[in-house]
């Protein structure tokens, strides 16, 4: 996934063009540094490291970065901040200045940044807590001028399996423990209650829900949500589609979470229910319509035009949520990676007789 993603974000940069990486020092910016390297080539990335100065031994990461560069055999370039400044934004800006004006004495075109899915869920809350307002939740972007972000949509702890698979060293910052800082906070304390009380895999939902901002929600066909009549005390599922590392387990039952190969499900689509949609069930044989799996399972009819469900890409549904799930992509022994598909607000089911759509 992780490399997927950075040859992604990279796939328009051109052969003889170079990248500038912000490098701290922290897991993130290094794996970040040591992919471009791998990717790209030594000559096409120059490492960039500007030292803050707002706590003692902040020049031990500059010399670290600077070392890390050489084993990489990349350009290095640093730079610091006049000792005693202060504030997050304003630290922020001149960050982004110095980066700006390396990249642009480096001729290269992107500035290289190691945030992930995690600081992106930070960003959204952080926002909400701040300012309550719209546009915050859209979170940072993956392009922004001349930043590019390759790893936004990786998990962090995805980025620190990866670094450690590579047996890559890097540095923690003091200062990201400290409580002073509001986002400090918000990864310490609220985001894990968040998640161990309240709703598993919220980092995941609120980056969805940055990315949504952005472009708008991720449902093909699916109508206009003003133009949608309402269903009575009838609740349209909630679910949560994303690509994850397989590393065995219990195999869900398919039914309120599914789990597909993704070698055998290269991309996931989730869309509304359309007229003869057919699935063919785990463990039979043939296919069956969608329209009569609901049927049996005793969803109501008015909430049957409004199901979500996955499919390919070429439109076959794999899986209805709360019901059943298709025999496609069976999760096996060699399954690296899959599509985890889970309904957080399953459907409210009757007794109501069937009748012609």
């Amino acid at each position: 996934m992780i490399l997927s993603a950075f040859d992604r974000a990279l796939a328009d940069l051109g052969a003889e063009e170079t990248v500038l990486v912000a490098c701290s020092g922290g897991v993130d910016s290094v794996l970040l540094a040591d992919l471009a390297v791998e990717r790209l080539g030594a000559r096409r990335v120059v490492i960039a490291h500007l030292d803050h100065a707002v706590r003692p031994g902040s020049e031990e990461d500059s010399a670290f970065v600077e070392d890390f560069a050489a084993k990489l055999r990349a350009r290095f370039v640093r730079g610091r901040l006049p000792p005693g400044g202060s504030g997050e934004a304003r630290l922020r800006t001149e960050r982004y200045a110095f980066l700006e004006a390396e990249r642009e004495r480096a001729g290269a075109r992107w500035v290289l940044t190691g945030h992930n899915r995690d600081d992106q869920a930070e960003t959204v809350l952080l926002a909400l807590i701040r300012s309550a307002r719209a546009s915050g939740l859209a979170g940072m972007s993956a392009r922004s001028g001349t930043i590019l972000r390759p790893l936004l949509d990786v998990p962090r702890a995805e980025i620190e399996g990866e670094a450690r698979r590579r047996a890559l060293i890097w540095r923690e910052d003091p200062t990201n423990r400290e409580p002073a800082y509001l986002r400090n906070r918000i990864r310490k304390e609220l985001m894990p209650l968040l998640e161990r009380r309240y709703r598993p895999g919220i980092s995941a939902r609120l980056a969805e829900l940055a990315r949504e901002m952005q472009h708008g929600p991720p449902v093909a066909d699916a109508p206009n949500s003003a133009a949608e009549p309402r269903v009575g005390h009838v609740e349209v599922p909630d679910i949560v589609v994303e690509r994850r590392p397989w590393r065995g387990g219990p195999i869900p039952d398919g039914k309120h979470i599914a789990a597909f190969d993704a070698h055998g499900l290269e991309r996931a689509v989730v869309r509304r229910i359309r007229a003869g949609d057919r699935i063919r069930p785990f463990g039979m044989r043939g296919r069956r319509k969608v329209h009569d799996v609901l049927v049996d399972a005793k969803v109501p009819r008015e909430a049957r035009p409004w199901i979500l469900v996955v499919a390919t890409p070429e439109g076959e549904v794999v899986w209805v949520p709360g019901v059943l799930r298709s025999g496609l992509a069976p999760i096996g022994p060699s399954t690296e990676e899959v599509w985890f598909c889970e309904q957080l607000q399953p459907v409210t089911c009757g007794d109501e007789p069937e009748r012609s759509l």
